[in-house]
């Protein structure tokens, strides 16, 4: 069984602008620092090759770790990990006709759970839109669904929060 994500991210800014600040590191530090999660840390961040031209293949790949607090956790999740649980997120970037795309994953260490989909950036009117798909598995009896639900609130209360940050450094 899974639990389905979907998020939509709107951004009066054109793909490559958005894209732009994907691929900058000191961007993604201050909005892990600013995401309330424990020791934020970018693990790798591989920005590929910027063309600088609509022809180039621009990708990025970043990994970032962070500690949620446990007394932020609702009780049928911090029954079944230990302490402060960690992620691991992970974002493969790429260009592709229609803006850029990525294959997303976050993993919670020591736990069974894992949560892994596709991002989407393209253009929208004078802007642009991030679209978020991904699934939530958690393969454990009885109590599985109900985690996953939990992982899929506390991953759309973060993108929230990422695309109101985002919003506000393109602003100015």
């Amino acid at each position: 069984m899974s639990t389905k994500l979907s998020a939509t991210q709107h951004y009066a800014a054109t793909p490559a602008e958005v894209f732009a600040l994907f691929r900058d590191r000191a961007f993604i530090q201050a909005r892990l620092d600013a995401s309330g999660g424990l020791t934020p840390e970018i693990v790798s961040m591989d920005t590929g090759e910027d063309t600088g031209d609509d022809t180039g293949d621009d990708t990025v790949e970043v990994v970032t770790r962070q500690g949620i607090p446990a007394s932020v956790l609702p009780s049928i999740v911090s029954s079944f990990i230990p302490g402060d649980p960690s992620t691991q997120r992970t974002e493969t970037w790429h260009r592709t006709d229609a803006g850029y795309v990525a294959d997303f994953t976050v993993t919670i260490h020591g736990a069974p759970a894992s949560l892994k989909g596709t991002m989407t950036l393209a253009a929208e009117g004078a802007g642009s839109s991030l679209t978020i798909e991904g699934e939530a598995h958690v393969p454990v009896p009885i109590f599985g669904g109900k985690i996953e639900k939990v992982i899929v609130e506390q991953v759309n209360a973060l993108f929230s929060h990422e695309e109101k940050f985002t919003q506000g450094r393109l602003a100015g």
